[in-house]
């Protein structure tokens, strides 16, 4: 069996292991032991084996240089004046050190994001899609024994050296996180990957029926009603896009109401507390009468008010700096609503207090530059979406939707799935779709 048609999806699936969120101390004692030095940061797979494999990958399909920049140059470019832009804020920052590290891990990031898109070529770009979904669906089968005590994924990881700070499942009285740092994540990037697999039934059958099955049981598992409220987001604009279509395809209206129902009574049987929650919100909204009820509510509405008053009364060019937006926001605020008589609570959490936004965020961070032009590259990379299939785009769109909720940003593990779709998405629709169309011509003539 020839080995370079599996070079592609060997790399595309390291990059998505290296991007799980794991701390190496073994290697990193032996290092410093070694070198004689104290690293100022503890190692992880991601700043210490990612960046790389994602060189290795970029040196290997050199050959697509031309080819993607012919198709992709104008995004390409606002995303290069992006992070130019966000270094910049990051140097000029009031906080240096926080923005420059935060900006360094979104770097990885962004070279991980390039070595996808040139390793996902008309020639691999099914088997890469293969082993992205085996690696979730293995990463599912792991979390569920680990769930149901079958193993200790902890204690399982110390075994070989490594170490996941933020594995969470229910019997600590958690709401499982699996591999991510967050559930909310978590759910968003399963919501994403059901989509995924849906897409992908017609390439690998049993696997991509995995998927699904894994997707589902992890957006019932995390008990994340975000995660919920993108799912019927999603299912919706699919079910109008459909609509759109000439001829619009039976299954889709088959997906959305087989979805409906097994979430739905997933949701019931095994989740009557998100449920409750649920109804407890929709309750205590039907009682607001002002916007402070809604601050009483809910401290994102206390965070969205200081975000618009900072942003107004100090309108951002260049933005505070990566990551600093709890600080910028907080530090300046004069009335922070219950978190007034609670100081203490407000200083030790201003690393962790974000918009819950991602559109804000990027506001306050990066300044209106910033904001226009992560706008301009999202219009730019979802635009080919309006002529292809609308299933194609979901698994982009249901990331994107996750975070305006919600910010995922600093969730690398995540990143690295939202890095998977949009390159995925604009190799299927500049590099594979547009060879079938000259192939498909060439056979009529």
């Amino acid at each position: 069996m020839p080995i370079k048609p599996w070079i592609n999806p060997f790399l595309v699936g390291l990059l998505i292991l290296f991007s799980i969120p794991l701390k190496v101390p073994a290697l990193q004692h032996w290092l410093e032991n070694l070198l004689s030095i104290t690293f100022p940061v503890r190692l992880s797979l991601y700043t210490f084996f990612l960046p790389p494999t994602a060189l290795l990958c970029l040196f290997w399909n050199r050959g697509r240089i031309t080819e993607i920049w012919d198709k992709l140059r104008l995004p390409l470019i606002i995303l290069a004046f992006l992070f130019g832009w966000m270094w910049l804020g990051a140097i000029m920052s009031d906080y240096p050190a926080l923005a420059l590290k935060h900006s360094g891990r979104y770097s990885i990031m962004l070279l991980t994001f390039l070595a996808l898109l040139f390793a996902l070529d008309g020639n691999s770009i099914k088997k890469c899609g293969q082993i992205f979904t085996a690696i979730y669906v293995f990463l599912m089968a792991l979390t569920f024994l680990d769930l149901h005590g079958k193993l200790n994924i902890p204690d399982l990881l110390s075994d070989y050296g490594l170490q996941i700070d933020l594995f969470f499942r229910r019997e600590r009285g958690n709401l499982s996180t699996s591999f991510f740092e967050n559930r909310n994540p978590y759910a968003v990037a399963s919501v994403a990957v059901f989509f995924w697999s849906i897409a992908n039934l017609r390439h690998s059958l049993i696997l991509s029926s995995a998927g699904i099955g894994a997707a589902l049981y992890s957006i019932i598992l995390t008990g994340s009603r975000n995660g919920i409220l993108t799912l019927v987001i999603c299912l919706l604009i699919l079910l109008y896009l459909t609509f759109r279509q000439k001829h619009p395809q039976s299954t889709v209206f088959a997906v959305v109401l087989a979805t409906s129902l097994g979430v739905g009574i997933g949701f019931y049987s095994f989740h009557t507390q998100a449920i409750t929650r649920t109804i407890s919100s929709f309750n205590k909204l039907s009682n607001v009468e002002s916007y402070k009820d809604l601050e009483i509510l809910d401290i994102r509405f206390t965070i969205f008010r200081l975000a618009l008053e900072s942003g107004m009364r100090n309108p951002p060019i260049l933005g505070s700096g990566t990551k600093t937006f709890g600080h910028e926001v907080f530090s300046k605020a004069k009335n922070v609503g219950y978190l007034n008589n609670n100081k203490d609570i407000l200083n030790n959490n201003k690393d962790f207090y974000n918009s819950h936004n991602f559109l804000l965020t990027v506001w306050i961070e990066m300044g209106w530059v910033g904001g226009f032009a992560v706008l301009i590259f999202l219009w730019l990379w979802f635009r080919p979406a309006l002529r292809g299939p609308p299933l194609l785009m979901m698994p982009m769109l249901a990331v994107c939707v996750g975070q305006i909720f919600d910010y995922f940003i600093w969730e690398i593990f995540f990143m690295a799935f939202q890095s998977f779709f949009f390159a995925h998405f604009a190799s299927s629709i500049y590099f594979v779709e547009s060879k079938n169309i000259v192939r498909s011509s060439e056979d009529t003539g």
